[in-house]
């Protein structure tokens, strides 16, 4: 992550942000394109959606789809309105303890997808991943997702 990025414990609540232009434009970007992702009926079998959605019960297929009937359009939805908040927010310097929180969920399922189309596991190299140009771009935004998070995470508990 740039030196120019930082981001701290605001004395009011939530965090406050520093961040370069050209970042909170690629995150308001991969926000709305997360929400095309779920939206999109070709996309049922992404697997970057399979990692986001995944079966309530692998052993049972009938309580895995009871599952996705009653809860399914609820999930979509929160995932939907985490990454509508970050679009709306992306241009702030402070969020509040909500907005935080909609920024982690909807950074972490953007990492999700992009970790499962590079086909993350826990024994990846991600070093290795730089060394592939088709490869490199993407493996920079998981690096950077994940450093956005987990900066997040501490800004909004710091104890």
């Amino acid at each position: 992550m740039s030196a120019r990025t930082k981001i701290t414990t605001s004395s009011g609540g939530g965090v406050d942000l520093v961040l370069p232009t050209d970042v909170r434009e690629l995150l308001a970007s991969l926000a709305k394109q997360l929400a095309e992702l779920i939206d999109d009926p070709e996309s049922a079998n992404d697997p970057g959606l399979t990692r986001l959605f995944p079966p309530a019960s692998r052993d049972d297929p009938m309580e895995a789809l009871g599952f996705e009937q009653l809860m399914g359009d609820a999930l979509r939805a929160g995932k939907r309105e985490a990454a509508a908040v970050l679009r709306a927010t992306s241009n702030a310097s402070h969020l509040n303890a909500e907005e935080t929180l909609a920024w982690m969920r909807c950074l972490n399922d953007i990492r999700l997808v992009v970790g499962t189309r590079l086909d993350i596991q826990e024994d990846t190299d991600i070093e290795a991943l730089f060394a592939d140009q088709l490869m490199e771009q993407a493996a920079l935004v998981y690096v950077a997702l994940t450093e956005l998070v987990e900066m997040l995470a501490r800004a909004a508990d710091p104890t």
